[in-house]
């Protein structure tokens, strides 16, 4: 289902997103890679493969702040230079992380965390589900959430887990209203998976983390990237919540 399909990816210049991105461009699915960095995101699309006997296939760039209103306005108005239209699938993986009490988070760190991670992943659902709507041709919208807002809080971890609880609720809630016109949502809560926010773990929290999860390991990439195949591949799967965690949440 995923072969001659267009996905927009927000943060797939790397990590989590970057290698959902992969997976469906080795699938044949053009995609669209939204990302606040410029070179990134261009060198991103420049390592997509493109498979052969799919002309049609072809990756381009939106370079952006998925927490601004206006790109999200302007993607919708202007059809992503014409081709909105065809977005068959939206895939929310942008995201940051941040670690403090929350007595001592300043209210910037609080702001920057919530836009991204919920008004962000908001602002897209609702700018790609009216063209989904307009269509009535269906459609799949996936977002990418964390064990810390679902099963697994952590102390230091109150902003983040606050706007991925939201994530979760948020998809919830658009299974119900969009599922009558064909459109699925679903949220993939991955536990640790090893990505630059995982590098950057200290070493004492990543010993803790590995003793915690009953496999002993992080997850990969490719792993998430499953998950989102099955997710798309699936027709009858609407308003779940896939946890790709080691086990961990069983802790």
């Amino acid at each position: 289902m995923s072969a001659h399909k267009t996905i927009l990816i927000t943060g797939a210049s790397r990590g989590i997103g970057y290698g959902i991105a992969h997976r469906f461009a080795t699938l044949g699915a053009s995609i669209v890679l939204l990302s606040r960095s410029a070179a990134a995101v261009d060198t991103a699309r420049g390592s997509l493969p493109k498979i052969p006997g799919f002309a049609n296939q072809s990756h381009r760039c939106i370079v952006g702040d998925v927490g601004d209103a206006v790109l999200w306005d302007d993607i919708r108005r202007n059809e992503v230079a014409g081709k909105q239209k065809d977005i068959d699938i939206l895939i929310n993986a942008a995201g940051v992380t941040h670690h403090s009490l929350l007595v001592a988070t300043r209210t910037g760190v609080v702001e920057e965390v919530l836009r991204t991670n919920l008004l962000g992943t908001t602002l897209a659902c609702r700018a790609v589900a009216k063209n989904m709507l307009g269509r009535k041709a269906g459609g799949c919208i996936i977002n990418v959430a964390s064990l810390l807002g679902l099963h697994k809080p952590t102390a230091g971890s109150t902003v983040y887990a606050a706007s991925k609880a939201g994530v979760v609720g948020l998809t919830r809630s658009l299974a119900a209203e969009l599922g009558p016109a064909g459109v699925r949502t679903n949220v993939i809560v991955p536990g640790y998976i090893e990505t630059d926010m995982t590098a950057r773990m200290s070493e004492v929290a990543r010993i803790a983390a590995l003793k915690a999860t009953p496999l002993g390991r992080f997850g990969h990439v490719d792993e998430v990237a499953d998950a989102a195949v099955f997710l798309v591949e699936n027709g009858f799967v609407n308003g779940a919540e896939i946890v790709i965690d080691g086990g961990l949440a069983c802790t």
